[in-house]
């Protein structure tokens, strides 16, 4: 004997909530018929069959209540929501036999349609719910059987010909039913292994991102501190070149990931005021020199109309920048590259990138914004690159609310204006320049389990006058932080023995004597979210790796500031005072 958890499975409420909603066609059709009833029958009739109609609707409403938001109902609750259906399912089943009854052979006619149109739609939405399938068709089987045998009036070899039709109807009712639910199951297994794809791409991304960031961070670290030492001509160009090495490598590896949060909708955008001219000459100065290498000629321009502060996000419209501008340098061999930022409509900059480059065809135009791809294979090989620039900055355009438009033609150059909304705002206030901030004698502890990434950190603080101590794993850290006092600690994420979460945990907690004590965490993991995640978990900041000398300083100089004022001497100071 079947249970109701048989009958009523999740399948029958995974159709139920399918099918549901659409109370405005429902009624619109259901005024159409009780019209033509009342005309067609009698207006009593019409008018009784309508407010069975209402009822019907009623009842499946109130059914339907407990499992709004998602929620799971119970087999009772299901069993009801299932008596519901059938009932309005049985209204729309007596339109078609008071049709048919009238006698009218144009009426009869609308009457079967109808009674079809409930099983196509029985077939089609209801096939993976046994249970559904049953309770939607049965009635309209149930009233041409009765409205055929019974009130056709046919004998004989009629009556075996309405016999045969219906037995047909049913067949054809069922096959089509075991081909959409197969349908349905395949469409199933395939979303579910596109998601499981999509996931694993993710944790490939991820544990890629760390393994190749953690080396990168000793190779550009290195190569920073070199910069800052005596070199003579040779070694700083040798220098500058494995710095620009790494950059690119980093640059590769950060479209690919921002293009897979791009995908997964995880990209998120920051809106500060920010200075537009700041932006449009760091752009400049990044690539300037590269231009120049060329014989380029390199033309900076800024509207006069164009506001100074605005409001967005800079380190996007930076990236859009700078993809576009590089592309210009990439592609072009002799005569010019502009870069021009004028007014659009209300609150609008539109930011122009021409160049004299070799131009694109309408054919390479079609799909120039396309991930991975390239004006033609050949592309790669000559110039380099992933194809990912231009369908990052389109992406990041479109989430700022904005567009990308391009005008070329082969041999004569490309033109590339982006459009964003950046409306004026106020210049914020004049705050302290952190490299200002004097950072003599702070002592730092860094909690990092990989030596190269620890040379690296000491060798950026050093330069500045840190005073710096080292641990190798969580457990060391605690046990240096219960026996002195640091102004921050730099935690790495991952370190055995003890990571640095579960370190951290520690801390607020008391462990080492001062739950407020500063902790940036250093991490390679820069997946959507984890820098926001590393905040929720305690921590004062979150530095990426490969570590970048300026913004550690800063991100350090930060903490440190805000934490100097009005903090509480630790409890351990305390206890040994005491004794």
């Amino acid at each position: 004997m079947l249970s109701l958890d048989r009958l009523f499975d999740d399948r029958f409420e995974e159709v139920i909530r399918f099918t549901n909603g659409g109370f405005r066609g429902r009624a619109t059709t259901a005024l159409l018929s009780a019209g033509v009833m009342g005309f067609a029958v009698k207006p009593a009739v019409a008018a009784g069959w309508l407010a069975a109609f209402l009822t019907a609707e009623l009842w499946a409403s109130i059914a339907m209540r407990p499992m709004v938001d998602g929620r799971v109902g119970t087999p009772r609750q299901r069993l009801h929501l299932g008596l519901s259906a059938i009932t309005a399912v049985g209204v729309w089943t007596s339109a078609s036999a008071i049709y048919w009854l009238t006698g009218s052979p144009a009426l009869q006619f609308a009457g079967i349609c109808g009674l079809m149109g409930i099983l196509l739609s029985a077939q089609t939405q209801c096939a993976r719910s046994p249970t559904m399938l049953a309770i939607v068709s049965a009635p309209p089987l149930l009233a041409m059987t009765v409205l055929g045998l019974v009130f056709g009036g046919y004998h004989g070899l009629g009556l075996v010909l309405v016999c045969m039709t219906l037995a047909m109807v049913l067949a054809q009712l069922l096959i089509g039913a075991g081909a959409h639910r197969r349908a349905a199951e395949k469409l199933e297994r395939l979303q579910k292994c596109a998601v499981d794809a999509n996931e694993a791409k993710s944790a490939f991304l991820a544990m890629m991102s760390h393994e190749i960031r953690t080396p990168m961070n000793g190779v550009l670290g290195m190569a920073h501190a070199l910069a800052g030492g005596p070199l003579n001509d040779e070694q700083r160009r040798q220098v500058g070149m494995l710095t620009r090495s790494g950059d690119g490598l980093m640059t590769i590896l950060n479209d690919i990931l921002d293009l897979s949060k791009i995908e997964a909708g995880k990209l998120t955008l920051e809106t500060t005021v920010f200075d537009l001219h700041e932006v449009v000459a760091s752009v400049r100065d990044l690539w300037l020199a590269a231009a120049e290498a060329k014989g380029l000629a390199f033309a900076c321009i800024i509207d006069p109309s164009v506001p100074r502060w605005v409001s967005g996000d800079p380190t996007r419209l930076r990236q859009i920048m700078l993809n576009h501008v590089s592309n210009a340098v990439k592609f072009t061999e002799r005569g010019d590259i502009a870069l021009a930022v004028s007014a659009g409509a209300a609150g609008e900059v539109v930011v122009s990138v021409r160049d004299t480059g070799v131009g694109l065809s309408a054919e390479q135009l079609g799909r120039l914004f396309q991930p991975f791809s390239q004006a033609d294979a050949s592309t790669t090989r000559q110039f380099g690159g992933t194809g990912l620039g231009l369908s990052i900055s389109r992406h990041l355009a479109q989430l700022m609310g904005g567009h990308i438009a391009v005008e070329s033609a082969p041999g004569q150059g490309a033109e590339f204006r982006i459009t964003l909304p950046l409306p004026a705002a106020s210049a914020p206030e004049a705050s302290q320049d952190l490299a200002c901030v004097d950072l003599a004698g702070v002592r730092v502890l860094v909690a990092e389990d990989n030596l190269i990434n620890q040379a690296v950190v000491q060798a950026v603080l050093a330069s500045i006058g840190a005073v710096i101590d080292l641990a190798s794993d969580g457990e060391e850290a605690l046990s240096q932080l219960r026996a002195n006092r640091y102004d921050i600690v730099l935690m790495d994420v991952h370190m055995p023995k003890m990571d640095g979460v579960e370190a951290l945990r520690r801390i607020r907690a008391g462990e080492t004597g001062w739950r407020d004590q500063p902790v940036i965490a250093l991490t390679a993991d820069v997946m959507a979210g984890n820098q926001q995640r590393f905040m929720a978990l305690g921590f004062d900041g979150a530095e990426s790796k490969p570590i970048q000398p300026a913004t550690l300083i800063a991100a350090v100089g930060a903490v440190v500031t805000a934490s100097a004022a009005g903090r509480p001497e630790p409890e351990w100071l305390g206890a040994k005072a005491a004794n």
